[in-house]
């Protein structure tokens, strides 16, 4: 014949249920570790913007790939001006350079110049990277040094024949 059905519910295989309390108190747990990872995050993380505190990254996405040649072929204001570019090559890319090598030469930036020998050659281009150079060193945000450099250093283009 048929077997009984019992009103007795089957155990549940040694698992208890999660009671409402554990529940509640796990989900505060995470809820309290979140604010403070969240709180970390936000007190740590670098602001995105130069400012005098926080000078323009030296390093970075660089329009000009190609290396700085190496400090230790040139001497005094020539090598001085080549450590200062490899030291701060994404400040010295952001550079218009100003004796027109872009318009003359086909440079893309003011660091393409010294990336061959034309840096060692030109007064103009290491005029702008030992001023530049000495700008970041005070502190100032990329913007700052841009609009520095670009006044004093702006003249209008000639063309050399």
């Amino acid at each position: 014949m048929g077997k009984r059905k019992s009103n007795r519910k089957k155990k549940n295989s040694g698992q208890k249920p999660v009671s409402r309390k554990a529940f509640r108190t796990a989900s505060a747990f995470i809820a309290v570790i979140l604010m403070v990872l969240g709180g970390v995050y936000f007190y740590t993380k670098p602001s995105g913007r130069a400012t005098a505190s926080n000078p323009a990254p030296a390093t970075g996405q660089l329009i000009e790939n190609r290396p700085v040649l190496s400090s230790a072929l040139f001497t005094g204001k020539t090598a001085l001006a080549y450590k200062y570019a490899a030291e701060i090559p994404k400040v010295i890319d952001s550079q218009f350079c100003y004796c027109y090598c872009k318009k003359d030469h086909g440079h893309k930036t003011l660091l393409t110049c010294f990336t061959t020998m034309h840096g060692s050659k030109c007064e103009t281009c290491m005029d702008e990277v030992i001023y530049a150079y000495g700008l970041y060193q005070d502190g100032k945000s990329l913007d700052e040094i841009v609009v520095a450099v670009d006044k004093k250093f702006y003249r209008p283009y000639k063309r050399h024949l």
